[in-house]
């Protein structure tokens, strides 16, 4: 069973896990051609094999997945999730904005209140993510965020942050 996660943000951005009446609009974002390149799997996704994968989500106690929003609507969302919290990891990602509300910085806060969720509330030591080499403007923003690249391979790029780097 999911672990309740009450919402949380800075004052712009507010993360809230996502529910299913969220599933429609996440999945027109994701589903857009200029985003869905950015996805390891960049096939269009049916409604049907979404909800299912949500369902299966719902299941899972190590992947939380958020709705960003700001002033109550709908603007991005990102996850944390392959959570372990015995050796205190886990991957950040599935970061997209609405596209309208591209250039923002919705995303350069939703990854920030990521950070602190998973190293203050999960307590965990370090956060890692990947991105595809050509993503040049997601690299610059992770980087802001204080996250290093640590490898490159198959096209992506692994970054990882550790709290010292932080501070």
């Amino acid at each position: 069973m999911k672990q309740h996660v009450a919402p949380f943000g800075d004052g712009t951005v507010v993360l809230r896990l996502v529910e299913e009446r969220d599933l429609e609009t996440i999945l027109a974002w994701r589903n857009r051609d200029e985003a869905r390149v950015w996805f390891k799997n960049s096939a269009k996704i049916a409604f049907d094999a979404h909800l299912a994968w949500y369902r299966s989500y719902l299941q899972k106690e190590d992947d939380f997945f958020f709705l960003v929003e700001a002033d109550g609507e709908p603007v991005g969302q990102c996850g944390i999730y392959d959570i372990d919290k015995v050796s205190g990891r886990a991957e950040v990602g599935r970061f997209l904005v609405a596209p309208e509300m591209a250039g923002n910085g919705f995303i350069g806060r939703s990854c920030a209140e990521i950070i602190r969720f998973g190293t203050g509330f999960l307590n965990l030591s370090y956060l890692f993510l990947e991105v595809m080499e050509q993503n040049t403007k997601a690299i610059r923003l992770y980087a802001r965020q204080g996250f290093v690249e640590e490898s490159r391979s198959a096209g992506l790029i692994r970054m990882g942050l550790s709290p010292d780097t932080t501070s």
